[in-house]
């Protein structure tokens, strides 16, 4: 291992347990805990909150399937990358909310008969983990031939390799004699045999459902946002620029996972994939301009709803117009649009773009967070916008986990490309 290596996973590890530190602080001790800081201010959901919808609305699911679905051959040599970020995304998103909300194993007991199927939160975390479900067993399929291949390795690569493409069970299977069945023969056989044509006819329905399951997720997570009457919230628009806003999350973290992976690796295969994505992300970057426009324009609008006319002059010209104008629009989207329209294919241009995109993102979703509950001011009490530093050390410890794991996957899963389809 590279003294890089080392460096990388050092400093990983101490930014997550620099994130268990901020969780722990926040829920078992006095040290200006979260809870009396969020009700003291009216702003229950806050950067943990912010961070769940950033994470799980990083849509590379929908690109993966869509890519498989659709034979896109460009995107072909992505699509692990994608599967692997979407579950990575989205566990670690579900962390950040259970540690939010507290007491997450109570989610059992509703899930064991007692659901509220009412409840939009509760369809919003079921399609969330209905997408990582098929999202695994589509992985398994489209890496089930190069984890077959890595079994036949020595040491810990080829353990893992026999363990998750059950290659293990294959050959149980056809060395008990008391197998009589020759649909077990037949289930061994197919475990310890590649089959690339096979298995891309296993994943490709699976690629389907997954697809639905993720736009679903993603539309629900903006309903659970348009239901109640908080007036930024309360548009029905809400559900479809999650839609768009996932493409645009989805693009700009696969290139960046492209163009970071194939330096490192010395491989120029996942380059192939930066010509589509880039034109992926500046045409959902231009719906994006345009939705926020008119919602602003719908939803603020003078003399019609006064206390959403007020939310919508506090993000432009209050407390976070600085976040908005400066951060959400010039560097997370006019900037970036502008160096994928007129730089051509320049990777540089690309990388930078994606870049910037996944910082207004980031901002975009604490402003959207924030600045919606600003309206639910009581008593004239004012209510400042700064981060709690727990919370932030738990959200930095969070996306450490999430690149962590990615890592690692890369590091011991085989996640190179010759196998493509």
């Amino acid at each position: 291992m590279r003294l890089t290596e080392i460096a990388f996973i050092l400093a990983m590890l101490a930014l997550i347990s620099l994130g268990i530190f901020g969780a722990y602080q926040m829920h078992f001790q006095t040290i200006m805990p979260v809870e009396p800081f969020e009700s003291a201010l009216g702003i229950p959901w806050r950067t943990l909150v912010a961070l769940y919808v950033f994470l799980v609305l990083i849509g590379t699911a929908a690109i993966a399937s869509a890519a498989e679905i659709l034979h896109i051959r460009q995107l072909e040599v992505i699509v692990k990358d994608a599967i692997v970020i979407a579950v990575i995304s989205i566990a670690v998103g579900l962390l950040t909310i259970a540690v939010d909300l507290e007491r997450i194993e109570r989610g059992a007991y509703a899930l064991l008969g007692h659901a509220n199927p009412t409840s939009v939160m509760y369809w919003m975390i079921m399609f969330y983990v209905l997408e990582v479900v098929f999202l695994v067993i589509e992985g398994w399929f489209y890496f089930r031939a190069d984890l077959l291949a890595q079994s036949k390795q020595r040491g810990f690569k080829g353990f893992l390799g026999k363990l998750l493409s059950l290659k293990f069970i294959g050959d149980f299977l056809l060395k008990i004699e008391i197998v009589e069945s020759q649909r077990l023969r037949r289930l061994g056989k197919f475990l310890v045999n590649p089959n690339r044509e096979l298995d891309m006819s296993f994943a490709m329905p699976i690629g389907v459902v997954a697809l639905i399951t993720a736009i679903l997720a993603y539309s629900n997570l903006g309903a659970l946002f348009s239901a109640p009457y908080i007036p930024l919230w309360h548009d029905a628009t809400t559900p479809i620029y999650f839609i768009i806003s996932a493409i645009i999350g989805g693009s700009a973290v696969l290139i960046l996972s492209a163009v970071i992976t194939s330096s490192l690796k010395g491989s120029s295969e996942k380059i192939l994939a930066l010509p589509v994505l880039k034109n992926l992300l500046a045409f959902t970057l231009i719906i994006a301009i345009l939705f926020n426009a008119w919602k602003f324009i719908i939803v603020g609008y003078p003399g019609v709803n006064q206390p959403a006319s007020e939310a919508v002059r506090n993000i432009l010209f209050g407390s976070y117009a600085f976040n908005f104008w400066i951060l959400e629009l010039t560097v997370g989207m006019l900037i970036p649009l502008f160096l994928l329209l007129f730089a051509g294919n320049r990777i540089k241009a690309i990388f930078i773009s994606a870049l910037f995109v996944i910082i207004g993102l980031f901002v975009f979703r604490i402003d959207f967070i924030f600045g919606g509950q600003v309206g639910k001011n009581i008593s004239g009490i004012s209510i400042p916008t700064q981060v709690h530093p727990f919370e932030a050390m738990f959200a930095i410890g969070a996306l450490a986990l999430a690149l962590l794991a990615y890592y690692l996957v890369y590091k011991f899963l085989p996640m190179e490309v010759e196998h493509a389809s």
